[in-house]
C-alpha cells in the first residue's frame, strides 16, 4: 500500500513539473518504500531456538551448513540448484594459489593481466609492473575482493589466465563438484560461470584445510606493501570479522562475500566454538542485511547440532580406559571385583566445553581418543579397602587443543567395602596379645628353660634315691641270708601258710 501511494505522489510531482523538488526528495522515498521490504525477517523464526530451522526462515535462494572437520551436510536449501558465485569464486582461486606449494614471501610481479578486468570490478588495487610478495598478493585479492589480484595469480600459477580456469574446473571435478562450471579467477559475471551451494562449501571445506588459507580469510585488517607505492591499508569486507560492525559475530573465521546483480549478495562463511568448526554458504539473497542474518542463522542452527562435553562428561566418556584402578584387600563378594572407577572432584575451569557430533560413532572414537592423549593421570600407590565414596585417590591433568591447562582431583565414586578378617586365638582370649611381646617372650623361654632345669633336676634326685633304695635292699638281703638258719631244701611255705622271712625286706 504504501509503494502504490508513493508512485502516485512521484507521478503527481512529475505531472506538475516539480521535477527539482522531487529530486531533492527522492532518495528519502525510496527509502521508505523500499526499505522495510528489503529487511522484512521470514515467519516464524525464533532466536531462542536456533536449532528449528527451515527453508522459508532464510532470505537467500540457495544455502547449506556442514561440518568442517568430517564434510557432513547439518543443513541445505536448494543446495544444488545453479547459482551464480560472484566473488566466492576466488576460493578456488586460493586453494590452487596455496596448493601450488610456492614460497608465499618470494617477491612477484603484476602481470599486464592484472588490468585485463571490467571497469566495475573491486581492486586491491595492484598494477601491472609494481612487485609485491605472493602472500601479499592474496591478501589483497581475498580482503578487497580485487579482480585484479586474481588475474595477476592466475598468471602467476598458471603462466596465462584460461590455463587456471582449466585448473579451477579440473579441481572442481576432483573435489565432486558436479555443478560448477568456472569462466574466469574472480567470479565476474559470465553466464558460463556457475556453481552451487553445495559445492562452494565442499571447495571451502578443502581451503580451510591449509593454515595459511586460515590465515589470510580471518584477518579484518591489514597493510600490505607494493614497490613503487607504498603501502596499502585493506580492510575485510567480511563484516562479521569486524567487532566495530552491527554484523560481528565473534565466532566467524572467515571467509568470503560475494555480490552482482545477476548473483545477489552471498557469502561463504566458517565459524568456530568449542571444538567445532562449521562452514555455511548463502546464495542470491536481496540485501547485505539479509546474507548476514541468513548466516547469522545458519551458524547458530549449525552449532545446535552437536552435543556439548565438558571435561566431566568427556572423562566419564573414557574413564573407563584411564582412570578404573584396583583395589587391594576388596570384599570377595564386591559386585566389580575390587575394580574402582574415579570421578573428578574440584575441576579448575568446568566452563570448559567441546562440541561433537554425537551421532557419528567414528567421530566420537577420534575424540575419545584425542582426549585420552592428552590427559596426564597420578592414583595413589596401594590403594587398598576400604575405601568410601569421595576419599581422595590421585590427580587429573588435561591439556586442550588451545593450550588451556585444567586440573582436578580424582576421588572415588562408591564405596569399597573390605574382605572381613578371620577369626583368630586372640580374638577370643584377648590376654593372649600381650605374648606378642618381645619382652614378654623373652621371658617365657627363661622360664621355659627353668622348668626344663627343675624337672631335669628332680628326675636326676629320683634316679638316685632308687639308686640308694635299691643297694640298702641288696645289703640287708645278705644280712639276713648271713643272720638265719639253715632252711628245708625245699624253700616252700609252711602248711600253715606262714609268710617267707624274706618279704620283711620289702617293708622299708
Amino acid at each position: 500500500m504504501m509503494t502504490t501511494e508513493l508512485l502516485e505522489a512521484l507521478m503527481n510531482k512529475l505531472r506538475f513539473g516539480r521535477v527539482a523538488h522531487l529530486l531533492a526528495i527522492l532518495p528519502v522515498l525510496l527509502y521508505l518504500a523500499f526499505a522495510p521490504m528489503a529487511f522484512a525477517a521470514p515467519d516464524d523464526y525464533d532466536a531462542e531456538t536456533p536449532g528449528t530451522l527451515s527453508n522459508d526462515m532464510l532470505y537467500g535462494t540457495a544455502a547449506t551448513v556442514i561440518d568442517a572437520d568430517s564434510g557432513e551436510i547439518l543443513f541445505e536449501k536448494n543446495a544444488t540448484a545453479r547459482v551464480y558465485p560472484a566473488s566466492t569464486t576466488k576460493i578456488m582461486t586460493l586453494l590452487l594459489a596455496v596448493e601450488t606449494g610456492w614460497d608465499f614471501d618470494i617477491k612477484v610481479q603484476i602481470p599486464s593481466e592484472a588490468a585485463d578486468i571490467a571497469r566495475d570490478s573491486s581492486l586491491i588495487p595492484v598494477y601491472p609492473g609494481e612487485t609485491t610478495t605472493f602472500r601479499e598478493l592474496l591478501y589483497g585479492m581475498m580482503m578487497h575482493s580485487g579482480n585484479d589480484g586474481a588475474n595477476a595469480v592466475a598468471v602467476l600459477v598458471a603462466g596465462t589466465v584460461p590455463a587456471f580456469v582449466d585448473r579451477m574446473n579440473a579441481r572442481a571435478q576432483e573435489l565432486g563438484c558436479t555443478g560448477t562450471h568456472f569462466a574466469n579467477a574472480h567470479g565476474y559475471h559470465q553466464e558460463d560461470h556457475y556453481s552451487t551451494a553445495r559445492d562452494l562449501a565442499i571447495i571451502t571445506h578443502e581451503a580451510m584445510k591449509h593454515d595459511v588459507v586460515r590465515d589470510i580469510v580471518g584477518v579484518a585488517q591489514t597493510t600490505i606493501t607494493v614497490s613503487p607505492r607504498g603501502e596499502i591499508p585493506l580492510y575485510t569486507t567480511n563484516y562479521m570479522l569486524n567487532p566495530s560492525s552491527e554484523f560481528y559475530y565473534d565466532k566467524c573465521i572467515g571467509v568470503k562475500t560475494g555480490s552482482h546483480n545477476a548473483a545477489g549478495k552471498c557469502f561463504v562463511g566458517a565459524a568456530a566454538r568449542d571444538g567445532a568448526t562449521i562452514i555455511t554458504v548463502t546464495m542470491g539473497a536481496a540485501t547485505d542485511e539479509e546474507k548476514w542474518e541468513d548466516t547469522k542463522r545458519l551458524f547458530d542452527f549449525g552449532f545446535s547440532c552437536y552435543d556439548v562435553y565438558n571435561v566431566d562428561r568427556m572423562f566419564e566418556m573414557t574413564s573407563d580406559s584411564i582412570v578404573q584402578t584396583r583395589v587391594s584387600n576388596a570384599a570377595k563378594d564386591d559386585p566389580y571385583g575390587g575394580m574402582l572407577k574415579l570421578r573428578l572432584a574440584q575441576l579448575s575451569d568446568p566452563n570448559y566445553v567441546r562440541l561433537i557430533r554425537g551421532n557419528d560413532e567414528a567421530l566420537l572414537e577420534a575424540f575419545r581418543a584425542d582426549f585420552i592423549s592428552r590427559c596426564q593421570v597420578n592414583i595413589t600407590d596401594s590403594l587398598a579397602a576400604p575405601v568410601e565414596m569421595g576419599k581422595l585417590v590421585g590427580s587429573f591433568v588435561y591439556t586442550a587443543q588451545d593450550g588451556r591447562v585444567i586440573t582436578a582431583s580424582l576421588v572415588a565414586s562408591r564405596d569399597v567395602a573390605a574382605e572381613p578378617e578371620r577369626l583368630h586365638l586372640y580374638d577370643l582370649f584377648p590376654f593372649l596379645e600381650a605374648f606378642a611381646n618381645p619382652l614378654v617372650q623373652v621371658l617365657l623361654v627363661i622360664i621355659a628353660l627353668l622348668i626344663v632345669v627343675l624337672l631335669v633336676h628332680r628326675s636326676v634326685v629320683r634316679h638316685r634315691k632308687e639308686r640308694r633304695r635299691r643297694a640298702l635292699y641288696e645289703m640287708r638281703r645278705r644280712e639276713y641270708e648271713q643272720r638265719r638258719p639253715s632252711r628245708p631244701s625245699s624253700g616252700k611255705r609252711s602248711a600253715k601258710g606262714k609268710q617267707d622271712p624274706y618279704d620283711d625286706l620289702f617293708d622299708t
